[in-house]
């Protein structure tokens, strides 16, 4: 098998830096306890064996130091049409997989009734393979809770480990379905009440945040020095220091994990982050990597498996992205498309592209929007847009719109259906009127882009 690639690991308040290499099989130095941490997975289980691999390398390497995998919500994802047909057996067994080399603590995210409407059957299911769930959702039905909101480990010496869980409240991202079934308690009101009387002073405290930036910022504030607070539901990778505490987004789609090393001799815990990638060619654990394989030749279809094109080199997803934005302005006339970022999954593979590759690239389909912006509006968007590059905590909006070359002189705009919903979100407010374009769809679009090499 091949080694683990050396990667450039090191935590600083705009993001994950190349200014130190470090191995996943390499030791967190001094660490009395070590937290695995993920989240955003989306049903990526091509890389899921990988994962494991890397899991098992850092493990490996800190034998005797006790071990958590955090998980910080959406496991599943229903645009993946082989998760939807096989019941996702795939994502269930790469938990039980997970669960079998350490603890593990589940926050459940908006897309953890992707397959399964009602919530409370997830976590059924979840608790069945002894992974500890956390939430502070709640069930309209009864009133009661999904889950417990928190969960305790003890840790070398008196410390013990807190992990609290918190989701979005942004009701249109769950599947029409299950919302119908759950409250969403607003997560900064909800934090400000409940957090004081959950944190213990003599806890390592741990808060799995789903409810994205803008939410976590106000937060942050109100979390005692030595916190870890894990964000997710944006798909970012960055970290941000303040003070002791640590904030962190691992990434998505099973390409990245953070690895923490807690170090306890001191009043205030010190956290060390690294950055671990999951890249092809890794080594993979060979028995989910059958098992993956079973499942992609039983669920995936013709259709699945069609090439759409064909890729001299891989594109990373803001390369990726960029070409959609650009076929996007192409297709409609404009200057520059606009494409929220969680609209993508991941990049697509160097060769063969197909369709499944393409839709974990490309989420959603839909019409498409046009509008005109005068200079005034372009200026005031630019800082909003692009977000993927190192961009201070103070400056995110969370889920961004990539863009692309950004144009200074008046003129149409184009975007699809969830930009124009949220349109003063990502682009500020007043925001430009979009119009429908007749007769275009965004996926055929920018496949048909992709395929000529524009």
């Amino acid at each position: 098998m091949p080694k683990l690639p050396r990667r450039a690991l090191l935590a600083l308040p705009g993001g994950f830096s190349g200014a130190r290499a470090a191995r996943a099989d390499a030791p967190v130095t001094g660490a009395d306890a070590l937290l695995l941490v993920m989240g955003d997975l989306h049903s990526a289980m091509e890389r899921s064996p990988a994962l494991l691999a890397v899991v098992d390398a850092a493990l490996a390497a800190h034998r005797g130091v006790p071990a958590f995998i955090l998980i910080n919500g959406d496991v599943f994802e229903r645009g993946n049409a082989v998760a939807r047909r096989s019941a996702a057996v795939a994502d269930w067994s790469f938990l039980a997989a997970l669960r079998r080399r350490a603890p593990v603590v589940l926050n459940i995210g908006n897309h953890e009734t992707a397959l399964i409407v009602d919530l409370a059957e997830v976590v059924e299911r979840a608790v069945a393979l002894d992974l500890r769930v956390v939430s502070n959702l709640r069930d309209r039905r009864s009133g009661l809770p999904f889950a417990e909101v928190s969960t305790h480990f003890d840790l070398p010496g008196r410390r013990g480990l807190r992990v609290i869980g918190m989701a979005t409240d942004e009701a249109a991202t769950y599947r029409p379905e299950a919302r119908a079934l759950i409250d969403m308690p607003e997560p900064v009101a909800w934090a400000r009440e409940r957090l004081p009387a959950l944190f213990a002073a003599d806890e390592v405290r741990v808060l799995l945040s789903h409810a994205g930036v803008a939410a976590d910022r106000a937060i942050l504030p109100m979390l005692p020095g030595g916190t870890l607070l894990v964000g997710g539901h944006e798909h970012l990778r960055f970290t941000h220091a303040a003070g002791a505490t640590r904030y962190v987004h691992t990434g998505s789609w099973n390409r990245f994990l953070t690895l923490v090393g807690l170090h306890l001799g001191q009043p205030i815990p010190r956290l060390e982050l690294r950055e671990l990638a999951v890249e092809p060619g890794q080594a993979e654990d060979a028995d989910h990597a059958a098992l993956v394989a079973q499942v992609m030749a039983a669920h995936a279809s013709a259709e699945d498996a069609e090439v759409l094109f064909d890729l001299d080199r891989p594109l990373s997803l803001a390369v990726a992205a960029g070409r959609a934005c650009a076929a996007l302005a192409a297709a409609t006339g404009s200057q520059a498309g606009l494409l929220g970022h969680t609209g993508f999954g991941t990049g697509l593979p160097a060769g063969p592209v197909r369709r499944l590759d393409f839709d974990a690239f490309l989420r959603f389909d839909g019409p498409v929007f046009r509008a005109e912006a005068d200079a005034a509006a372009l200026a005031a968007m630019a800082p909003r847009l692009n977000q993927h590059a190192a961009t201070p905590l103070a400056d995110r909006i969370g889920d961004f719109c990539h863009a692309g070359p950004w144009p200074a002189q008046p003129g149409p705009l184009a975007s699809n259906g969830w930009v124009r919903l949220h349109a003063a979100r990502f682009l500020g407010d007043p925001a430009p009127d979009f119009a429908p374009v007749p007769g275009l769809m965004l996926k055929p679009l920018v496949e048909a882009a992709l395929r000529v090499g524009r």
